[in-house]
């Protein structure tokens, strides 16, 4: 008997949390498209095509729903950021720091750099708009109150880790600056593009900008 409860309620949690996830998932999307004025327990449960009942069941609070929802897309965009640089941080440590002195070395790095960010922020801009209309929004709505400022903080510091890496292989002294400069430059690309239809985003425009500023990092001359 104990095993079949423990089984039932293993059930029930398991459900619970697709509901859970089913309606912070909506969230996200109503968020993106209505802001937060229009992310209603109404709005939500449309969208998620649940009964209302259920929002306010899980998320008795509008604003513990919307604070959720923010926390939960800035998860999901610090970890796919972090996961799309390890490709440049495994080419970068096959080097040694000598090498990574020499400017032949340096000029074929940047290009292969420059392709793989462009790259990035391109798919990033086509196939995750979403989470780039919920980040834009977190960081123009962080007056509505102190969590969602204190989010909006973690966010960057999360955000910017990667480019504070990468930069220190090539200016260790600079490289908290170099990185927010960097950070700044590809998020603005990003919001840039996000009214862009994407068969009309001008990806040649990108890797040029992108180049330039590697260029510019890696101390090289175009």
């Amino acid at each position: 008997m104990t095993v079949l409860k423990d089984k039932t309620l293993v059930k029930r949690r398991s459900k619970g949390e697709q509901t859970r996830n089913q309606i912070l998932t909506a969230a996200i999307e109503v968020l993106a498209t209505q802001g937060i004025k229009g992310t209603t327990h109404r709005a939500i449960a449309t969208h998620a095509q649940l009964q209302l009942s259920l929002t306010t069941y899980y998320f008795k609070d509008i604003k513990e729903l919307v604070h959720e929802a923010f926390v939960l897309s800035s998860t999901q965009t610090v970890s796919r950021a972090g996961a799309a640089w390890l490709p440049a941080f495994d080419l970068l440590e096959s080097y040694t720091k000598t090498q990574l002195k020499k400017v032949a070395l340096r000029m074929e790095l940047a290009d292969k750099l420059s392709e793989m960010a462009t790259n990035y922020l391109y798919s990033k801009i086509k196939h995750h708009s979403t989470e780039l209309a919920i980040e834009q929004l977190l960081f123009t709505e962080i007056q509505i109150s102190p969590k969602l400022r204190e989010l909006a903080q973690i966010h960057k510091q999360a955000l910017i880790l990667p480019f504070i890496k990468l930069c220190s292989y090539f200016n260790d002294e600079n490289a908290a600056l170099d990185a927010d400069i960097m950070l700044t430059v590809f998020t603005q690309l990003e919001y840039r593009n996000l009214v862009v239809p994407v068969d009309e985003i001008n990806v040649d425009n990108i890797q040029k900008t992108v180049e330039r500023l590697i260029y510019w990092i890696l101390q090289l001359k175009r």
